[in-house]
Formats: C-alpha cells, structure tokens, sequence
C-alpha cells in the first residue's frame, strides 16, 4: 500500500511539474511574440515616418535589402516625392505571428494628400510579411487586402 501511495505521490509532482512548466513556456513565448510584436511595429512607425519626410534612404533601411520589391522602391518614392506631398497615419497594427525567418502583421494605414496634383486619399487594409536581416526585422513584401478612398 505504501509503494502505491507513493507512486501516487510521484505522479502528482510530476504532473504539477508539467503544468508548471507548460505554463512557463507558454508565458515566455508570449514574451518572444510581444518583443517581435513591438520591433515589428517600431518599424513600421519609422517607415512610415521616413516615407512621409521623402527620406528615401530612410525608408530602404527599413527594407530587407533582399525583398523582391527592394530595387523598385526607391524609383517609386521618387516619383512620389516629386509629385506629391502626403501623410501617412497608422491607423491598426495587429502582429499575427511568426513562422520560420518570417513574420506577418495586418496593418491599416491612411494616406492623404497635403499638396499636389488630384490624388484620392485612401486608406490601405494590408498584409506586411518581414524577414531578420542581420539580426533586425525588415519589411520583405506586402499584399494589399482592401483600399477604401476616402476624399
């Protein structure tokens, strides 16, 4: 009986054990995904600040220099700036995890015409995959899920 109790006694600890470990895993991913969430989204803000002050430069830094849209952003922002003057809101950030060398957040970002030509203020409901490039979050692409103008 005694032998019984005892092995009772073992598999209670080890099950407390396991709870309580579980638990402090489950926490320090919490903690991974929340610092990820908040490098991700500090990013973001700066592109966004970059874009809005025409700092082209600034804006590449904030690109993983491997995108696929990479060599294209720069004469696109170009163009941009000399034509128009715009701001940029954030308007959601939702960080949605992390999957490999990859991240992915759901954004919502307004832009609105300050000067320039006719341009339709709009807001951007995207999708923005990043990717580490020497140990920091980069943009790597973006997919856009809905434009709403908004004039």
């Amino acid at each position: 009986m005694k032998m019984f109790y005892t092995a009772i006694s073992i598999t209670l600890i080890l099950c407390l054990c396991w709870v309580i470990l579980s638990d402090k895993n489950e926490n320090v991913a919490a903690d991974i995904n929340e610092d990820v969430a908040t490098e991700i989204e500090a990013l973001i803000t700066e592109n966004l600040r970059a874009t809005e002050a025409e700092d082209i430069q600034g804006v590449l830094d904030t690109m993983h220099t491997q995108s696929p849209v990479y060599a294209n952003t720069e004469k696109v922002l170009i163009s941009l700036s000399e034509t128009y003057d715009l701001k940029y809101q954030m308007r959601l950030f939702r960080y949605i995890g992390q999957d490999g060398p990859y991240a992915i957040a759901r954004l919502e970002f307004s832009t609105k015409k300050v000067a320039g030509p006719a341009f339709n203020d709009n807001i951007l409901d995207t999708f923005h995959i990043f990717r580490k490039e020497d140990s920091e979050w980069k943009i790597w692409s973006m997919a856009i899920l809905e434009t709403n103008f908004t004039e």
